[in-house]
């Protein structure tokens, strides 16, 4: 069965969000992954133990995102003016044995040096609107994600939702990790 655009689109946001699942997972982090009124809603939070500065590069360094987002290929910023950037991402989503391209475009308005807001279009979106924060935290930093993603299509199956938990929490966890080991070779 071919998954659908929706189901793509899903997966590459997941696979957006996370940054270096390839190394083993160092930052505790907690995720929650819910439908409410048709949307599928994404919260995600982490204390690392990195300075807010390192945080900050790593979120806003999109164009090296390829290096350590698993799945994706390309990421770059198309325009930006000031702290207000529009970064386009494709990515290969897989689900089982299947490998799908992703194509999304972010806009994204940064707010220094503690917190970012975007919202994204592709075809299979009717929205993606998300927000990280960094925050002091007794070790080091609170890294905060929430994601509001409405598809297109009126349903998200369970094997859907089911991948895009999996990948978002490999994501989100893999983000958090580069954040830890970029503060670590800084120290």
């Amino acid at each position: 069965m071919k998954p659908s655009s929706a189901c793509r689109c899903l997966l590459l946001v997941a696979s957006a969000l996370a940054a270096t699942a390839s190394a083993a997972a160092a930052a505790d982090v907690d995720i929650d992954v819910h439908r409410a009124e048709g949307v599928v809603v994404i919260d995600a939070r982490a204390e690392l133990k990195a300075d807010p500065a390192t945080a900050w590069r790593v979120l806003t360094d999109y164009a090296r995102y390829p290096e350590f987002v698993p799945g994706m290929r390309e990421s770059r910023v198309v325009e930006r003016r000031g702290t207000h950037a529009i970064v386009a991402q494709s990515a290969e989503a897989s689900v089982g044995f299947a490998r799908m391209p992703v194509e999304i475009t972010y806009d994204i308005d940064e707010f220094p040096p503690s917190r970012i807001v975007s919202s994204a279009k592709a075809d299979a979106l009717r929205s993606l609107d998300s927000r990280y924060q960094i925050s002091p935290a007794p070790e080091g930093v609170r890294l905060e994600y929430e994601g509001r993603l409405a598809p297109r299509s009126a349903w998200l199956g369970g094997i859907e939702q089911y991948a895009l938990r999996r990948a978002i929490v490999a994501e989100f966890r893999a983000l958090a990790d580069r954040i830890e080991r970029e503060a670590e070779a800084g120290r």
